[in-house]
């Protein structure tokens, strides 16, 4: 499959999930209200826990480099499309272009799996009370590049949760469980992040998070993160964080920064 292949069955997706959901958000009133700023699921880890509005388009593009001591990783992009169908409900589709170059094995460079999910709203804080919601994606084996192809179609699933506090913090974390699509058993991953507003339209966050295999304890992957955000509009979102390995087989360090946006379908 060459990357003219993939790029139409990416564009493809995302054209005919469009098309379907303008259809259905056509028929909603057009009572017209105040929405909130744009809310994304990076750049850290934590997943939100909040779904874009209904008939919304919200696309969040990152770029990183990553620094794995015998050599780098280059991400560019990462894309997460989001598509907001209706008050408690979005649907959502991930791609990844990566570079690998890591001494002493050749450049390898392509397509990730694609891959396809929802997220569902499950609850709306009140008091000690979290938001919440369920995140689901599938990972497809044959929409990727020859190299990074998957045997078998690749589950992952989390619950992510939110506190705000004086509407100036907030905490959000998650836990869940992935596959790689070529063993029945997953790894399981647990986040922490801690955001604040620090003046209009600028926002910091620290987070700590990982991942646990079930083959053995000491393949435990743990790292921490931090970052900023600046909200340019209602609707753009520009980013950059960074982060270092706190284990031995965790990466060293990365770098990133990104650039969301939205807009009503």
């Amino acid at each position: 499959m060459n990357k003219l292949t993939i790029t139409r069955i990416i564009l493809g997706f995302i054209l005919i999930i469009s098309a379907g959901t303008s259809g259905l958000l056509a028929q909603a009133d057009s009572t017209k209200m105040m929405i909130s700023p744009i809310e994304t699921d990076r750049p850290d880890k934590s997943e939100a826990a909040s779904v874009v509005p209904k008939g919304y388009f919200q696309m969040e593009n990152g770029f990183s480099i990553e620094d794995t001591e015998p050599g780098f990783i280059y991400t560019h992009p990462s894309t997460l499309v989001r598509i907001g169908v209706s008050e408690h409900f979005e649907f959502r589709i991930a791609a990844e272009y990566i570079n690998i170059q890591l001494d002493p094995n050749p450049k390898v460079d392509g397509l990730l799996p694609i891959q396809i999910g929802f997220k569902s709203k499950l609850l709306d804080q009140k008091g000690i009370v979290p938001q919440a919601a369920f995140i689901g994606h599938l990972s497809l084996p044959g929409v990727a590049s020859e190299y990074f192809r998957q045997t078998y179609f690749a589950p992952s699933m989390r619950l992510a949760f939110a506190h705000s506090i004086h509407d100036r913090f907030s905490v959000s974390y998650n836990v869940g469980a992935e596959w790689d699509g070529e063993t029945p058993r997953p790894d399981f991953i647990y986040t922490l992040a801690v955001g604040a507003g620090i003046i209009h339209g600028l926002g910091a966050f620290v987070e700590i998070y990982g991942s646990v295999p079930q083959q053995r304890e000491d393949d435990h992957e743990l790292r921490l993160d931090g970052g900023f955000t600046y909200l340019i509009s209602n609707d753009v979102l520009a980013d950059i964080s960074g982060g270092i390995g706190l284990t031995d087989n965790a990466p060293e360090k990365y770098i990133e920064v990104g650039f969301s946006y939205r807009f009503k379908m």
